[in-house]
């Protein structure tokens, strides 16, 4: 089977992660995959080329104004040409950019594709802080839906999309493939003194780390908690300013910004407790990362990151900051039963639910 997936860029995120796994297996299983990227990849963030090279798959890269990439004449009329000398037989497109032109050059090609369509998020319904643009996003999105009704299959990667998008076009019924992630060997160490907390993601409003140091900043005022040398560290990457206002709000040599975190597996092993404030997602890779190295995680009471997990299951919600301050002040007096029970849980749901076989396996339906 030859297969053309398109994505904006292989920044690393989410979806790109998510790409990533599939194509490996899809390598493996002897499939003949290629990957037609519409820009150049972000500053500041990891680059996913060498790996996806290290797969031997065919990577073509549009050169050209980033956000007109997918849109452009240009970028259209090149990709119109490629997928048609390349004839292949399904096409898997990851942006509503890549959708549109994949949409609009399997028009000119003689030899129809099965279009397969994969939709990473609530596209339109984030915290952007701009009105405007958020207003213009969602009319285009509106339009957007008419071209993913038009393909042969429509994966959403969790419920919460699904119903987000039956707002937006009911007439589209999708196939719900949450992303697969695998369990790595967790190796325990006795050496850390102090407790730690953590976030990961980029750094932006919707991601609420204004909430999460505002609650570490009120905790440490306490008297019991006050003499604790509690660290907080927050990976990822955000705008100089944003990041500039949250350190005058709060002054503590405990509190760390380490910029994007290359080594996740390390990241995750320094963690006591992880902290996921964010307000919407697509579904939250990085808190199913979180959980599946065996890391304790607290995550808001929002959709879709209250269905996967259990409030004293497998890790805790939180509604207000209250509530998370309570739950970060109680996790760290559990005692070592008390955790790992709540990290067997959260392992459980790993592997009944987000494994990266089950994953390739739904994905494989959708396919055929």
């Amino acid at each position: 089977m030859k297969i053309c997936h398109v994505i904006n860029d292989l920044s690393r995120g989410g979806a790109e992660s998510h790409l990533y796994s599939l194509v490996k297996l899809q390598v493996k299983n002897g499939y003949d995959v290629s990957v037609l990227l519409l820009g150049k990849d972000l500053l500041d963030f990891a680059s996913l080329e060498s790996q996806f090279l290290s797969l031997n798959v065919n990577l073509l890269r549009f050169n050209g104004p980033k956000k007109l990439q997918g849109i452009n004449p240009i970028s259209i009329y090149s990709g119109i040409g490629y997928l048609k000398n390349n004839k292949f037989d399904i096409i898997h497109t990851h942006s509503p950019r890549g959708d549109f032109l994949v949409y609009i050059a399997n028009l000119f090609i003689s030899k129809k594709c099965k279009r397969v369509v994969t939709i990473h998020g609530k596209y339109g319904t984030y915290l952007q802080g701009n009105f405007f643009v958020d207003l213009l996003r969602k009319i285009f999105l509106r339009q957007q839906s008419n071209i993913w009704k038009k393909a042969h299959n429509v994966i959403v990667i969790s419920e919460s999309i699904k119903d987000w998008l039956n707002k937006l076009n009911p007439a589209i019924n999708p196939i719900v493939v949450p992303y697969g992630v695998e369990i790595p060997e967790i190796k325990t160490t006795d050496d850390k003194y102090y407790p730690t907390l953590g976030f990961l993601g980029k750094l932006n409003k919707n991601k609420g780390i204004e909430d999460l140091v505002h609650v570490y900043g009120e905790m440490l005022k306490k008297e019991n908690f006050r003499d604790l040398e509690i660290n907080l560290l927050i990976g990822g990457i955000g705008s100089e300013s944003y990041i500039k206002d949250i350190k005058q709000k709060i002054n503590n040599k405990n509190l760390k910004f380490l910029g994007y975190v290359e080594d996740r597996y390390n990241f995750f092993s320094s963690l006591d407790i992880f902290i996921f404030p964010s307000y919407s997602e697509g579904l939250g890779l990085v808190l199913l990362e979180a959980m599946s190295h065996g890391v304790l995680c607290i995550t808001r009471n929002a959709s879709p990151m209250n269905s996967i997990i259990k409030h004293g299951v497998n890790g805790f919600l939180f509604n207000d900051n209250n509530e998370l301050q309570e739950l970060i002040e109680n996790a760290l007096k559990l005692d070592n039963l008390e955790i790992d029970n709540l990290v067997k849980s959260a392992l459980e749901t790993i592997e009944n639910s987000y494994s990266i076989i089950q994953m390739y396996s739904s994905i494989e339906k959708a396919y055929s």
